[in-house]
């Protein structure tokens, strides 16, 4: 079965928030079959105990959000205990007031927080359907894992990534290490996933990406899926018990005249709890370095959205750390 379509669950939202929101009569009926799917409602759950499900499991959707984000879809779903207006204008034009706030600035937000949840939704959807390969998506040298508490780990989660971006190498280098944990008994597989933008100035032949696992697993098979997002199955030495943890490493490389986008970043759709960031400059190069710390895609691939800079060592080396990403949220580097 194919994945869900990340507008149709913007859209579904939209519709789910006017009026009263989820305290609105006959909620089931207001519940669009995307929403329905990805909280596990089926299609006789209703009443009370309906309501409550799609309650708690939007309440878990929203808590990867920015704070900022996160609050304003609360009431605009009426999932707030603030938001109790019987129509959504209302709801936030009393946030406006307590914000300090235009209405319409908050307006733009609800937007931003609903497109951001159902892309992430999709995302995570399409992972879990691809069956028993426990999967983690990811976006590439510019790259994704997972994601913060109180979201689904799919079988697995990553305590620690460790992502080494070489670039005084003839083509680039990414060493990704990381250290997962087992939350299931039996786990045998898992699958990463690499995204690789093409860079606007980049030729419109399709994308390739070369990798070679280093330790701790053996390749089970390659997957390209479109022109940028490549899918790595990799079997583990034994099965993992729950609470297990096990430690691998693959090698990212591009192949040669292929260009990449100045940045790696990674975007969780499953828990991270933490994620180490080291890019290595060609010797005597001066790049400017800027810190990429929760941020979604858009604002990642956007040049005008000024970001802290990060300096270089004494070894041309930018390094950060960062904790407990949120969902869908991107985390690294970018330079110039």
């Amino acid at each position: 079965m194919s994945g869900i379509d990340p507008v149709v669950v913007y859209e579904e939202l939209r519709a789910l928030a006017r009026g009263r929101g989820v305290r609105a009569p006959r909620l089931e009926a207001r519940t669009g079959p995307a929403l329905r799917r990805l909280a596990g409602l089926g299609e006789a759950p209703a009443g009370a105990r309906a309501r409550a499900q799609l309650v708690d499991w939007l309440r878990t959707a929203l808590a990867a959000l920015p704070e900022d984000l996160r609050e304003v879809a609360a009431v605009a779903l009426a999932l707030d205990p603030r938001a109790d207006q019987r129509i959504l204008t209302d709801r936030l034009g009393l946030l406006a007031v307590d914000l300090d706030r235009d209405p319409r600035t908050l307006r733009r937000r609800v937007t931003d927080a609903f497109r951001l949840l159902a892309e992430t939704l999709a995302v995570a959807d399409v992972r879990d359907r691809a069956g028993p390969p426990r999967a983690a998506e990811t976006a590439g040298p510019a790259a994704s894992a997972s994601v913060g508490a109180g979201v689904p780990t799919i079988g697995w989660y990553i305590e620690r990534a460790w992502a080494v971006m070489r670039l005084d190498r003839p083509e680039p280098e990414l060493v990704d290490t990381r250290r997962i944990v087992a939350v299931e008994d039996g786990l045998s597989e898992i699958v990463l996933s690499m995204s690789l933008p093409r860079p606007t100035e980049g030729p419109p032949s399709p994308r390739d990406l070369l990798m070679e696992v280093v330790f701790g697993a053996r390749t089970s098979r390659v997957e390209r899926r479109g022109d940028s997002l490549f899918s790595l199955a990799l079997r583990l030495p034994r099965p993992l018990r729950a609470g297990e943890r096990h430690a691998l490493a693959c090698v990212w490389r591009m192949p040669p005249g292929h260009p990449m986008v100045p940045r790696y970043a990674m975007s969780p759709t499953i828990r991270c709890d933490a994620l180490d960031v080291r890019v290595r400059f060609p010797d005597g190069v001066a790049a400017r370095v800027q810190l990429v710390n929760g941020l979604p895609v858009r604002a990642v691939e956007d040049l005008g959205v000024d970001l802290p800079t990060v300096p270089l060592d004494g070894v041309g080396e930018a390094y950060a750390r960062f904790s407990n990403l949120a969902l869908g949220l991107s985390y690294g580097l970018r330079w110039t």
